[in-house]
């Protein structure tokens, strides 16, 4: 029989699983630490495989793991960490726990005993799901290559607002603009996220060194800056994101597995625990309100061959002229995460849609758009002639000079004068874009009332697309894989709650497809509690932005508000519309535009 002389340590988080196998003598003889994307079950029991469990004579594992595990010791997650870190590093006076939704700072006095710690608030500031979020934003392939190219810059960094996820998008545009490198701007937010740690958690002017552990102590920048900020030493050592795992089994090694309880495979220490599910919300379904079948004549995607690093072009034609030089209107809406045009003829048509991603790089994504113009001009045959140019959204001002724009309008009336077009008697309009969200009143084509939400990442499509992510829906299926779909109940304060809420109904064993629904009541109820006033809702409501294609969302709304709503075939593009008609009612003889060509340049 083998001689079992081994302890294995499991530790699982909101976003990763880690395990440790260490001996008799308290060495560290295995560990492994992978993502598990909520499929936590399968990935520990992949990563267990690389163990040799037969030698494995206890188990201990965290308190933060979920209740999956039939042998086995429980150590609080924070008292594991100490424990790992008082071997490790003897005579520590500090330790900075960096994780995915929550950091603190346990101290200790000279004698090594436990005397204070310092947790977080309930902001996602300072933590490794705010810095994984920036990773997504800038396209790069995973936190490893962002932390990678933020230590590989040489140059000044930018200040980013890393509060709140919406702030730094809207620096991260603004950055970018102003010719910052992708490793310069990943530095930056490193240094943001570091800034944040010491505001809250270094109270004094201690200058003893600090142990740090958790999957964010690896980002060597994060470590230099906060290094540089506090004056103190900071030590990450390669075992920093299994601190947990190592701990639970140290904590564990008196625990032995009895001869009846031996384990040899991994399918024999994990059980998942079936509980009843508790489903709050009725299916969405739509009952009051008609939605579009978003069908155009010819619908096709353009990928620039001058920037093919640029997400594609989504384009779609609805009208077909027998003219060689047609005259249109080019509406322009540049925002933080998608950039749109649309070509109007002078009878208020819409000839052409056009939509593509920012990707944080919008003049490229104006370039990217004027690029497959031309080229849906010589696959057709004919020209536009632009007599008018306008731009409106985050970057209407800075793109609207370089194109030579005729009117740089506000997103309100942009969207306002949209709504107006394709429904006269909208009275409200309900309006959520990728990381902000308007809410207008209107009596007669007139805005009377308009109140935006830019604070606050939670009620925006940005929260959408990262918990689609999270949960590996791509975003053409969300609304499919919702609809009729039951939904438990998650908060609607911030995308932190909501995130801890949807972490925990993975946990239980809810179905993707129902926590994907939930994602939707809450940005509803988000919206409704902070952005809307509710009982100022009137009876003609309409939904535009890149959210309203989502059927299950409007269901949502529909479900909560018990009115029909107005969804257009449009609605996508309605900023860009709205800009395209105020050209149209401008009607001047003469334009500034200088030409599509510009996207060579």
């Amino acid at each position: 029989m083998t001689k079992r002389k081994n302890i294995l340590g499991i530790d699982v988080g909101s976003i990763a699983a880690s395990i440790a196998v260490i001996d008799d003598s308290n060495q560290i003889v295995h560990t492994s630490y992978t993502f598990h994307k909520g499929q936590i079950v399968q990935s520990l029991a992949k990563i267990l495989k690389e163990v040799d469990l037969s030698k494995i004579k206890s188990v201990g594992y965290t308190s933060s793991t979920p209740k999956i595990l039939n042998h086995g010791t429980m150590s609080d997650s924070r008292v594991a960490h100490i424990t790992t870190a008082k071997l490790l590093n003897p005579g520590v006076r500090a330790l900075l726990i960096i994780g995915a939704e929550k950091f603190g700072l346990v101290t200790f006095n000279k004698r090594g005993e436990y005397l204070n710690y310092k947790p977080n608030t309930s902001c996602a500031a300072g933590t490794g799901n705010f810095l994984d979020q920036q990773a997504e934003r800038l396209n790069l392939k995973d936190i490893k290559e962002f932390s990678t190219r933020a230590l590989a810059n040489k140059e000044a960094i930018p200040l980013i607002a890393s509060r709140c996820a919406v702030f730094a998008k809207t620096d991260l545009i603004h950055v970018q603009q102003e010719g910052y490198s992708l490793e310069g701007i990943c530095d930056g937010l490193c240094y943001g996220l570091a800034k944040n740690i010491v505001d809250t958690v270094f109270v004094d002017n201690n200058k003893t060194p600090v142990v740090a552990a958790g999957g964010v102590a690896l980002n060597r920048a994060v470590i230099n800056h906060l290094e540089k900020i506090t004056g103190r030493s900071i030590i990450a050592d390669k075992n920093a994101s299994v601190y947990g795992a190592i701990g639970a089994a140290l904590n564990s090694k008196e625990e032995d597995l009895s001869t009846d309880s031996e384990i040899t495979d991994a399918n024999q220490l994990i059980t998942p625990e079936k509980k009843e599910k508790k489903l709050y919300y009725l299916p969405l379904e739509l009952k009051l309100s008609d939605y579009p079948d978003f069908e155009s004549l010819e619908r096709y995607e353009f990928q620039s061959n001058l920037f093919p690093a640029m997400k594609p072009v989504e384009i779609d034609i609805y009208l077909r002229s027998t003219q060689h030089d047609i005259p249109v209107y080019l509406g322009i809406d540049i925002g933080s995460t998608s950039t749109k045009a649309v070509l109007l003829s002078r009878d208020k048509k819409v000839v052409t849609g056009l939509y593509t991603r920012t990707s944080g790089q919008p003049l490229r994504a104006v370039q990217v758009i004027f690029e497959s113009i031309t080229d849906l001009e010589k696959k057709h045959g004919f020209k536009f002639n632009i007599v008018g140019t306008g731009t409106t959204g985050s970057g209407r001002k800075f793109v609207g000079k370089i194109l030579g724009a005729d009117l740089m309008l506000d997103e309100i009336t942009a969207h306002a004068s949209a709504a107006h077009e394709l429904n006269p008697n909208t009275d409200t309009i309900i309006e959520i874009g990728g990381q902000d969200s308007k809410f207008t009143l209107m009596n007669n084509g007139m805005v009377t009332f308009s109140v935006m939400n830019n604070i606050c990442a939670a009620g925006t499509g940005n929260f959408i697309e990262e918990q689609a992510k999270r949960l590996e829906c791509p975003l053409s299926e969300y609304s499919q894989r919702t609809e009729n779909a039951k939904a438990p109940l998650a908060s609607d304060r911030c995308t932190v709650f909501m995130e801890r809420d949807l972490n925990y109904y993975q946990n239980e064993g809810y179905e993707a497809n129902e926590i994907l629904a939930s994602v939707l009541h809450s940005i509803r109820d988000n919206y409704l509690s902070k952005v809307a006033t509710e009982g100022l809702i009137g009876k003609n409501i309409t939904f535009q932005g890149a959210t309203a294609k989502n059927k299950s969302l409007l269901a949502a709304f529909e479900q909560k508000l018990q009115k029909p709503i107005t969804v257009s075939k449009f609605c996508h593009l309605t900023g860009a519309l709205g800009t395209a008609l105020e050209l149209n009612k401008e009607n001047s003889d003469s334009t500034k535009f200088r030409g599509l060509d510009l996207y060579k340049k």
